[in-house]
């Protein structure tokens, strides 16, 4: 593999790299609303690589062009997505229980799911697909792999000010 197929393989994950550092530096710098920073940062990015890859288009041939591409818009979707699991959830699961329970208003909604049994809720979700063990009266995780996931997602928690 010679250098410049090495960076062409590369160049897609180093550009999403770039993405991201690129939108947690407007995430602090900017008070723009969380979506257009989002956008922004993709868009200013994307332009970037179209950019460089104008620059250096006799090294390249249309599928190398393609694959820096398609990948980086890939890789960006990824991250989109994953940096949405927190405020996604919760979303989801008010709708589930709008719809579960048809004519609700806000204010039966606001009494009969508080904090308490929303977070009895998600217990009884956890051991039903096992993600945690009840034994006796005691919970313990299935597996310790979860505790990765667990601190990514406390990291952007954090981050991105969410609350759940």
């Amino acid at each position: 593999m010679n250098r410049l197929n090495f960076l062409i393989v590369f160049s897609p994950f180093v550009f999403t790299l770039f993405y991201v550092l690129v939108f947690f530096l407007v995430q602090q710098l900017s008070n723009k609303k969380y979506l257009s920073k989002l956008i922004y940062s993709f868009i200013f990015v994307l332009l970037l690589e179209i950019f460089l890859i104008t620059k250096f288009y006799n090294f390249l041939n249309t599928q190398q062009i393609f694959y820096i591409l398609f990948i980086f818009i890939c890789n960006s979707f990824i991250f989109m997505n994953l940096i949405q699991i927190p405020i996604s959830s919760l979303q989801v699961k008010l709708l589930r229980i709008i719809s579960k329970n048809n004519g609700l208003n806000e204010k039966k909604i606001n009494l009969k799911y508080t904090p308490s049994n929303i977070f009895e809720e998600r217990i009884k979700t956890f051991i039903n697909n096992e993600t945690i063990i009840k034994e006796k009266s005691i919970l313990k995780l299935r597996s310790q792999k979860i505790l990765i996931f667990y601190m990514f997602l406390k990291y952007f928690k954090a981050l991105y000010n969410v609350r759940l």
